[in-house]
């Protein structure tokens, strides 16, 4: 059956059409039949790229004219921003018949969490006079979106899936590639893609990402062409092809896997190197990874290659990262796995991603076999709506019929703290005293990244607290991956850890010694504080000062959390010594804890006069127990 004929008789396509002025077919019908308005669409207006202070606005007409962007929060449009360079697309490119001019404009300085109204003047006049352009900017609270894929074919299917899309009302809509049937050209992404979704494109950001269909096409150059989504941290040579953005709490990451193939071995590398510090440089409490090539196929891709290779090249690096679901499509039907780790699933709330595909939006739909890691399979047309809000997150399998089949609830993911991760803030070593500062190492241990600002210090910090036998202890610094805090300077013997956050808590076991002296990393300073170091030698007879943790009780009482104070200095009750090289141990004068700090105690040394100048390792001694040692090169004495 000829698909476009199909559409042409389906009354609400025809109705598309004519209205929307999109496609070969408008294209043709405005030429012979000039538009009252300043310009022809030939892709009406559609974001990308929107984000907390930005978005990009984008449009396509026959016309090459002026143009600009008005916009407000009030339906005012007292903003205006004019288009940046139009870009031309003759018909020699596109093999559309035609010549069309690509408009854009990039709004900036916006309010978070804000709603904006906006419209086109295009040859002085307002050529988007519906009242429905519109956009939200993210912020906090709750939201949803909508995923879907393998949608483009132009079918009636396709149709049905975004009759029911377009009563949504999402912030913004995630592709999961395959938009334009069969091969991704210019005319395929005009009549399969804009044609259907310009009503949601106009009003919810599309953050798409390639199938292996718009590859067929000089490599995904019509989906570039037509596309502005994020470009921050990109290697250049890749723009277009993967990204990631945030939205309130959850960081997004698109893939192009199809740079999987080993005919992109350059761009592969660049890719997965950019994927494995893009997630650790990410702070958000929720994690999300959307690509086209689902990782475990289960009928009808099970032997593709770039499956494979998605799951043997990026499950490793997103499991290494907690991140907790990955959507997908490729396979023309739904599946819901399990919670899965190292490809065999795991009990909920363990750490595990769940796997997603969305690949029912209007391509001629694949079977589905039963399969140990799946939850939930069905050869449907659907899309997914998912809802977010401060501790929860779901997802929602909804049919042509408007009706939900299938539901997913993933709790924000409570804290994991594993085994030896309380460790000496320091050397990093397992050697625990009391009164030292400790780093906790997990996974969702905080809803943010925070510093502590003043004194005494906080028992909450980023929604976290941390106690030792049910006492709190002064947090320091908190992430999701990490937190800094004080053990209580009386702390002795066999102890519980305990993080706990709005999701939950998790506990670990530790053992709390009389002392476990360590050296902070480049923390031997002269007398007036500048480092220790091959350029700034020390000089026999100088004061040097030793900056460490784990040197045990003082000779004083603190309470939790506050400063050490200035006088009386709080000296530690066991004897110090100070060994540099194999030079007999030094008593130094003053072994305490620092004043205006928490947790942090220092050594004062006098260097011996009569030392050759060389290198020397230096390490700082305490019931027996020896610190971890430092490099310090000690110069001749100046006379």
């Amino acid at each position: 059956m000829n698909t476009s004929e199909s559409r042409r008789d389906h009354p609400v396509t025809r109705r598309w059409i004519i209205g929307s002025l999109g496609g070969v077919v408008a294209c043709a019908l405005a030429l012979a039949f000039p538009s009252p308005l300043a310009a022809t669409f030939v892709h009406r207006p559609y974001l990308q790229n929107l984000g907390a202070d930005h978005v990009t606005i984008l449009w396509s007409a026959l016309e090459n004219q002026s143009a600009s962007v008005q916009y407000s929060t009030d339906a005012s449009f007292s903003r205006s921003a004019p288009a940046g360079p139009v870009r031309t697309f003759p018909a020699s490119q596109t093999n559309m018949g035609f010549t069309f001019y690509q408009y854009r404009t990039d709004l900036t300085g916006l309010s978070p969490g804000t709603a904006y109204s906006y419209r086109i003047i295009l040859g002085g006049q307002n050529v988007t006079p519906e009242s429905d352009y519109r956009f939200s900017t993210p912020g906090p609270g709750p939201f949803n979106f909508l995923v879907f894929g393998d949608s483009g074919d132009g079918s009636n299917n396709q149709l049905a899936v975004t009759l029911q899309m377009v009563t949504e009302h999402p912030n913004f809509i995630v592709h999961v590639g395959d938009i334009a049937y069969q091969s991704g050209t210019y005319n395929e992404f005009t009549a399969n893609y804009f044609e259907y979704y310009y009503t949601l494109m106009r009003r919810a950001c599309f953050f798409t990402i390639a199938g292996n269909h718009e590859y067929i096409t000089q490599y995904s150059a019509p989906y570039l062409a037509l596309h502005a989504p994020p470009t921050d941290t990109v290697p250049a040579l890749d723009s277009g092809k993967y990204y990631s953005f945030d939205w309130a709490d959850i960081h997004f990451v698109a893939l192009d896997a199809n740079l999987l193939d080993p005919y992109f071995a350059a761009a592969q590398a660049r890719m997965l190197a950019w994927f494995e510090n893009d997630l650790a440089n990410t702070r958000a409490t929720w994690k999300i990874v959307f690509w086209h090539q689902t990782p475990y196929p289960i009928f009808h891709h099970i032997d593709d290659p770039l499956d494979i290779a998605s799951r043997a090249l990026l499950v490793p690096i997103l499991e290494r990262h907690g991140v907790q679901l990955v959507l997908a499509g490729h396979e023309h039907n739904y599946q819901r796995s399990k919670p899965m780790r190292g490809g065999v699933p795991v009990p909920i709330g363990t750490g595990g991603t769940v796997y997603m595909v969305s690949g029912g939006g209007g391509g001629a739909l694949h079977p589905v076999v039963p399969e140990s890691f799946l939850d939930w399979e069905a050869s449907v047309w659907h899309y997914l709506r998912v809802s977010v809000d401060s501790q929860k997150l779901t997802v929602q399998a909804i049919g042509t019929d408007g009706k939900e089949f299938d539901r997913l609830v993933l709790t924000q993911p409570a804290p994991l703290v594993p085994p030896n991760s309380v460790v000496n803030g320091a050397s990093f070593t397992s050697s625990l005293a009391a009164g030292e500062l400790v780093s906790i190492f997990g996974q969702q241990l905080a809803s943010g990244v925070g510093q502590a600002s003043g004194f005494p210090l906080p028992i909450n910090l980023e929604g976290s607290t941390v106690s030792l036998n049910g006492v709190p202890m002064a947090l320091v610094y908190a992430s999701p991956g990490q937190i800094n805090a004080a053990l209580p300077l009386d702390a002795l013997g066999p102890a519980t850890v305990r993080v706990t956050t709005s999701a939950g808590f998790a506990e670990t076991e530790v053992d709390i010694g009389d002392v476990a002296p360590a050296i902070f990393p480049s923390a031997i300073t002269h007398a007036n504080g500048t480092p220790v170091s091959a350029a700034a030698p020390v000089t026999p007879g100088e004061t040097l000062v030793i900056y460490m943790t784990g040197l045990g009780q003082v000779d004083g009482t603190i309470a939790a959390g506050q400063a050490a104070p200035v006088s009386p200095l709080l000296r530690v009750v066991a004897p110090v010594v100070v060994q540099i090289g194999a030079t007999t141990p030094i008593t130094p004068d003053f072994a305490g804890l620092t004043p205006g700090f928490v947790g942090l105690y220092q050594v004062n040394v006098h260097i011996p006069l009569d030392l050759p100048p060389m290198a020397y390792l230096l390490r700082v001694s305490e019931k027996g127990i020896a610190s971890n040692s430092q490099m310090v090169q000690v110069q001749s004495r100046v006379p």
